[in-house]
């Protein structure tokens, strides 16, 4: 039975190796027992999301179908409303009370993560697992969050409301950035599976 469930959200409009290869190197850690990414219906942050959500759906699939670990969970697109941290966990702690579970991040996201809607309440019902990629940024973690990091893996599966950055190489890309490409006919060589671009191309995605 799975005790440790990772969760990883966002509109992946359209998935990357960012996303790819992060989930990938979480899975490889074998820390985790299942990892269930979730695409947003409409993002919290409002972000324009170009793509409908059976092709980012799809792509998903397309992505993550040799992880056998992680699965796709479609509840934000079922709710069809903005997609909020918050109300997702309360829903799959209400479902898997007895497990850990995970808000996979990354380094960025943590900095403004006081910024989110009912953060607190988000670390009542998880601990947050964050991927330290660099980044060109000089802001430092809130005092509220410091006290909350994590020295190894023991302490932060103990309990919730912790924080453990994980140290990794990996490439930092962005969905914006895959999108201009593409617009572009840019090449996407090393930023996006050769199968996703494949469905990309095939479904004339991301042209306009």
């Amino acid at each position: 039975m799975t005790k440790r469930l990772g969760i990883f959200g966002g509109a992946f409009d359209p998935v990357h190796k960012g996303h790819t290869q992060s989930l990938k190197y979480i899975s490889d850690l074998k820390i985790i027992d299942e990892i269930q990414v979730i695409p947003n219906y409409s993002s919290p942050h409002n972000k324009n999301i170009q793509i409908d959500e059976k092709h980012r759906l799809k792509m998903l699939e397309i992505a993550f179908k040799e992880l056998k670990n992680i699965k796709l969970n479609d509840i934000e697109l079922k709710n069809k409303t903005k997609s909020y941290t918050y109300k997702t966990l309360k829903y799959l702690k209400d479902i898997y009370p007895e497990k850990h579970l995970s808000l996979i991040i990354g380094l960025d996201s943590l900095y403004s993560f006081t910024t989110w809607k009912n953060w607190a309440s988000i670390l009542s019902l998880c601990s947050l697992l964050v991927l330290e990629r660099k980044l060109n940024d000089s802001r430092g973690l809130k005092k509220e969050l410091e006290s909350k990091i994590s020295p190894d893996y023991d302490d932060f599966f103990s309990g919730h409301g912790k924080i453990l950055i994980l140290k990794n190489d990996l490439i930092n890309i962005s969905s914006t950035d895959v999108r201009l490409k593409l617009k572009n006919n840019e090449s996407l060589t090393g930023m996006v599976d050769d199968q996703v671009l494949e469905y990309i191309s095939k479904k004339s995605l991301y042209k306009v």
